[in-house]
């Protein structure tokens, strides 16, 4: 089967990246001004015949969950498949500034069945509600709402009702796309893909989905570190070299022995997501049947010096030895607890993620007099370890095995990394 424009456009921008990372992050870049300047029919001077080349091929923009990693662990493949690219049409702009974009002629994607977690019900229905209510000033009804989680879980929902409810949409939809927030506009964008029957309402929805994501993409590209002054500070005052973090450990007297343990896992292996910690619990024997449950009734478990990782935001079934230093601090606080089965514990009890995260930034605060957020410190341990390659301090390879630590694939963590001059 021939390949589209869209995957020719993929397959020659990933050669490139190959050939030569920081030649393509600059066409890039420039290719990102150039839709821009098209976006506002601004003119536009071809004067490089990589971009004119570059432009000829559709865009991809690539996805990233982890803009949203802090609030929940989404594996709604409907959001992986969003790599489509779009032209970008005006109808109009009104007073605001708010801009009408036109709508698709051809649906993207297909209706949407992913299974979602039940996390990620919740955060949706959560979300909708206030939508709903902050729109049409009332409250979602329980027929309603238990119409929508039905339609989330992939049963059988009353579409009629649910549609009836929504009927608004049909005069007010740009209405509602221009009083919503990025993160309201894509809980909206993963529950109507799921609707049969609208995807008029997709075609129109979806050229502000592309847009964000264009935004988010080129400011993400854009991160110099050495030319912003807050993440100048933050990531030289981090170091990631295990003697450094070692003497935090052994001279910082205020931090208990959970704090070293956190501190430790975000410093002494790599960066991983929080929520991976928060499932981990602590096993007498080595887990052999976990991957035959379904993914959302797995754990992640520490036995013996081994991290398992059978929940992961790729799916991906992975194991890890501990490092020394990390598993002795793994086993005193194990040791202190004597009895809970969690490798995390919050007061006897797991973790939510929000308190994690602030625990996090909290523990940081304590040692660095500034909080650094878990995700800060995902884009900071990339910065370092692009770093180590370039300085030839470390192989591609062995970098493509710290991406694979880190639940990573090897291109998203050199996006991931900032720049450094």
């Amino acid at each position: 089967m021939p390949m589209t424009s869209a995957e020719r456009g993929k397959k020659y921008r990933e050669k490139q990246k190959i050939l030569n990372l920081n030649e393509f992050r600059e066409n890039e870049k420039a290719r990102s001004k150039l839709n821009y300047k098209k976006l506002k029919n601004e003119p536009i001077q071809e004067d490089n015949d990589i971009i004119k080349n570059e432009i000829k091929e559709s865009l991809s923009i690539i996805n990233d969950n982890e803009i949203d990693e802090n609030k929940i662990d989404d594996n709604d493949d409907n959001n992986k498949n969003q790599k489509y690219s779009i032209d970008l049409n005006i109808l109009k702009i009104d007073e605001s500034g708010f801009i009408y974009y036109k709508p698709l002629k051809k649906r993207i994607n297909s209706l949407n069945k992913s299974k979602l977690q039940p996390q990620t019900i919740k955060l949706y229905i959560t979300s909708f509600k206030k939508i709903y209510k902050n729109f049409k000033k009332e409250e979602v009804d329980d027929i309603f709402e238990n119409e929508l989680i039905k339609l989330l879980n992939n049963s059988k929902p009353n579409l009629n009702y649910i549609k009836e409810k929504l009927n608004f949409l049909k005069t007010d939809l740009y209405l509602l796309i221009k009083s919503l927030n990025k993160n309201d506009l894509q809980t909206i964008y993963s529950i109507f893909t799921r609707i049969n029957g609208f995807a008029s309402i997709i075609k129109h929805i979806y050229p502000y989905i592309y847009h964000n994501q264009l935004e988010y993409q080129q400011s993400r590209d854009n991160i110099n570190v050495n030319s912003d002054h807050l993440h100048k500070i933050k990531y030289n005052s981090l170091s990631f070299h295990k003697d450094d973090v070692m003497k935090i450990i052994n001279e910082n007297t205020s931090l208990t022995k959970r704090d070293k343990l956190i501190f430790a896992l975000f410093m002494l292996f790599p960066v991983r997501r929080p929520i991976d910690y928060i499932r981990m619990f602590l096993i007498d024997k080595e887990p052999l049947k976990e991957e035959k449950k379904l993914i959302n009734e797995r754990n992640n478990y520490y036995y013996n010096g081994i991290f398992y990782f059978f929940r992961t935001k790729t799916k991906e079934i992975q194991k890890f030895n501990v490092p020394n230093e990390l598993n002795d601090l793994i086993k005193d606080y194990i040791e202190e607890r004597k009895t809970d089965s969690l490798l995390l514990d919050n007061n006897n009890k797991q973790y939510s993620n929000s308190t994690f995260i602030i625990h996090i930034m909290k523990v940081f605060n304590n040692i660095y007099n500034i909080s650094f957020s878990a995700i800060e410190l995902r884009h900071y341990y990339s910065t370092y370890i692009n770093q180590l390659v370039k300085n030839k301090e470390i192989t591609n390879e062995e970098h493509k095995k710290i991406c694979d630590m880190m639940n990573h694939s090897y291109e998203e963590n050199k996006k991931y990394a900032y720049l450094l001059n």
